[in-house]
């Protein structure tokens, strides 16, 4: 009797450890299949984004064959409207996590930001968080869409960059795309609802490295913000900043 009974627990062990690998077995399928639906979703909103703007806003760009294919990357452009995103990413040929400020959480579309893993910035404090999310995302050899102004410009002028960026190109080692993004301000300015129609440009740069500048004081992480954003300047048809 007793000898049945301890063969009999002794089975217990065994079915518990099945039961885990069942179970480990479903949630890396779930994640997958998450993943997989994540794609097709973005794939699909991608190709609509492309075809709407080619036939809506003749959008055109130059230079996309600088655009390293493979490896971490950071792409700093321009921030003249909300429409800005969506033309960086349908004119982009890899997926881009963006950095957005914690604003775009809190309204109804909150779940798409959501669903494409956008890295929420917060607009006081250090952002901490914000940075190892951003840092995690060029470790996995993705692409970190920033805006190094921060927020959208009221008057499509060009605003003060921000370090932020100086530091994940530090933390990173990433190479930066500059890109300058032309006609969405007129489409779309800061406070209307109602998107206007006008012909829409997104131009790149050629990488951008700095191997050459050492160290990781403030002095340091603001001259690389500020060589950024001189090369986004430089990329505007219309040198009125």
């Amino acid at each position: 009797m007793d000898r049945k009974l301890n063969k009999n627990l002794s089975i217990f062990p065994l079915i518990k450890g099945r039961l885990r690998g069942i179970y480990s077995t479903l949630r890396l399928f779930t994640v997958y299949l998450m993943n997989l639906l994540n794609n097709c979703f973005f794939l699909v909103l991608k190709v609509v984004g492309v075809i709407l703007l080619r036939i809506l806003y003749h959008i055109q760009v130059e230079n996309r064959a600088w655009i390293p294919l493979k490896g971490p990357l950071i792409v700093a452009a321009n921030h003249f409207s909300y429409m800005d995103p969506v033309v960086l990413q349908a004119m982009f040929p890899r997926r881009i996590f963006f950095m957005m400020t914690e604003q775009f959480y809190e309204g109804r579309w909150k779940w798409l930001f959501k669903l494409f893993h956008c890295i929420c910035v917060r607009k006081k404090g250090t952002n901490i968080a914000a940075l190892r999310e951003g840092i995690e995302v060029l470790r996995k050899n993705n692409v970190l869409g920033i805006y190094p102004e921060g927020g959208v410009s009221k008057e499509g002028q060009f605003q003060e960059g921000n370090p932020g960026i100086g530091f994940l190109v530090k933390k990173s080692n990433a190479p930066v795309i500059p890109a300058f993004i032309s006609g969405t301000y007129e489409a779309l300015p800061k406070g209307a609802k109602i998107p206007r129609i006008f012909r829409i440009k997104v131009i790149f740069g050629k990488p951008m490295t700095f191997e050459k500048i050492k160290g990781t004081t403030k002095e340091e992480i603001e001259e690389i913000t500020r060589k950024i954003m001189e090369q986004i300047k430089r990329l505007s048809p219309c040198l009125t900043h």
